[in-house]
């Protein structure tokens, strides 16, 4: 009966870690894929041609302004793509662009657009995961059946 309430009393502290834990696998796994576009796919410039205005999540914000970009691939086949909702663009900028020969269209990665999303989740994950190590620790510290 004390093992259950240890674990009920620590349910929070262990949806920290899990929380934590999930984002940093999230956070690594953008990294790689990233990664592996750039190391294994085609670098070429991509032209910003517009801007798509796109609803957010909240009904009472401002539509989301996204830059679309076109690019030609090897075969001098145009490919557009749209950017992040967070690139700062301006009209008939152009950028690098490393892509997947097989998947231009889904498979791609903007270099001077990126956000940083891979470390923001990883760091934030590192957060939680710290968080909820420490209050795991507090916690079973103070409940040590062994001590009584």
């Amino acid at each position: 009966m004390e093992i259950i309430s240890l674990i009920w009393e620590s349910l929070w502290d262990l949806l920290l870690v899990v929380i934590g834990l999930t984002l940093m696998v999230v956070g690594i796994r953008v990294f790689i894929k990233q990664r592996r576009i750039q190391k294994n796919g085609i670098k070429t410039m991509a032209t910003v041609i517009g801007f798509s205005n796109e609803k957010s999540l909240a009904e009472d914000e401002a539509p989301l302004k996204i830059p679309l970009f076109i690019f030609y691939d090897s075969s001098n086949n145009q490919i557009s793509i749209k950017g992040k909702s967070n690139s700062i663009c301006t009209m008939y900028e152009t950028t690098p662009v490393y892509y997947n020969p097989e998947k231009p269209e889904t498979e791609y990665y903007l270099p001077n657009k990126d956000f940083m999303v891979k470390h923001l989740f990883f760091f934030v994950g590192l957060f939680f995961l710290s968080l909820g190590v420490y209050y795991l620790r507090k916690h079973n510290m103070e409940y040590n059946p062994f001590l009584k």
